[in-house]
């Protein structure tokens, strides 16, 4: 990418130095110029800040304040970048395991990944993704979640269908999505990409065996980096539905 396609201009050093950082994590290039530089001129995307935007043109302007939304400056970047204004497909893909694989994928472009080990927290920033989304277009998001395993697949929607309409999700087979040597990332795009089916009532609902413990309790290490183990009755109770798996990872013990 030339080095002229992304400017961050703006005076603000918070807003300067948080937009960098989470440039340099993206991995592309860009200037930083003054507002009025030669530089914005020819930028494709030119990142700046509400009180700094006056004299720029809006149709290349993504704008940041201090308390930087992450996400939604980076989603705005990208549909810039991929030149996507009107948007036929947005959609969410999960690959839910003991790392949850997120992909927004917009017109078959991956405009964002991540990976978290906790089934809440991809819940979060799948609904902030959409959020982010939904503020700039019309077109109705789909969530994928793919179905390679039951307990995981069973967690994830447990903490998304609180939050947003059943008919935008959909469960995808994961069959040939997940290949050696490949991300939680890649898998998530696959699903984001592969129609599913859409959801039932009994989807959050699983047969437990021993497995699903052990693994559980995997889990809660996992996530909290040793720290917490959890009763084989607790676990039990979680994946009955009876208690979440927030309220078992803050309980005292």
């Amino acid at each position: 990418m030339p080095s002229s396609e992304v400017a961050v201009a703006t005076k603000n050093p918070k807003a300067l130095y948080l937009v960098m950082e989470v440039l340099k994590g993206l991995d592309l290039d860009f200037v930083v110029c003054e507002p009025s530089g030669a530089e914005c001129q020819i930028a494709k995307v030119i990142i700046t800040t509400s009180d700094e935007a006056h004299d720029l043109d809006p149709e290349r302007v993504v704008i940041v304040e201090d308390d930087l939304n992450e996400d939604s400056m980076v989603i705005a970047l990208m549909l810039h970048i991929l030149d996507i204004k009107k948007p036929t497909s947005i959609v969410v893909g999960v690959d839910p395991g003991m790392r949850f694989g997120l992909a927004l994928v917009i017109d078959g472009n991956v405009v964002r990944t991540k990976i978290t080990t906790s089934p809440a927290k991809a819940a979060r920033f799948t609904l902030r993704w959409l959020a982010a989304v939904n503020d700039s277009f019309s077109q109705e998001s789909v969530i994928r979640v793919g179905t390679g395993s039951s307990m995981f697949a069973a967690f994830f929607l447990r903490e998304i269908t609180p939050h947003i309409d059943s008919t935008l999700l959909e469960l995808v087979n994961e069959e040939n999505t997940t290949k050696v040597g490949e991300s939680d990332e890649s898998s998530a795009t696959l699903i984001a990409m592969r129609k599913g089916r859409l959801l039932k009532e009994s989807d959050d609902i699983f047969k437990i065996r021993e497995g699903h413990v052990h693994a559980l309790k995997h889990l809660v290490l996992d996530i909290t980096n040793g720290k917490r183990r959890i009763s084989t009755a607790d676990a039990q109770a979680v994946l009955l539905g009876d208690k979440s798996l927030e309220w078992l990872l803050s309980a005292n013990g």
